[in-house]
């Protein structure tokens, strides 16, 4: 039953105060970037390339940037060569 302070989709109402129905409802910000035009999945692909990147600087390469196809060609002439890649 929904009361006088409560949201329009309470269903575990009455509650004292609007903000006591929306701390029952368990709301939470997903993802706070995507108020200014960026997604959640551009921001775990970005993190993931970083961490790429410190893996292999880790090993001792030096990929010519950050970007994943350079991370990953600097690995692979790694592989190849048996010796760290390091940018000239």
């Amino acid at each position: 039953m929904r009361g006088p302070l409560c949201s329009s989709g309470c269903m575990t109402g009455p509650h004292s105060s609007y903000g006591e129905c929306l701390k029952a409802k368990q709301l939470g910000v997903l993802y706070a970037k995507s108020a200014i035009g960026q997604d959640l999945t551009a921001q775990k692909r970005w993190d993931s390339d970083l961490q790429a990147y410190r893996d292999a600087r880790a090993q001792g390469i030096q990929p010519d940037t950050t970007l994943r196809k350079d991370v990953d060609a600097a690995v692979q002439i790694s592989n190849q060569t048996g010796q760290a890649y390091v940018t000239a």
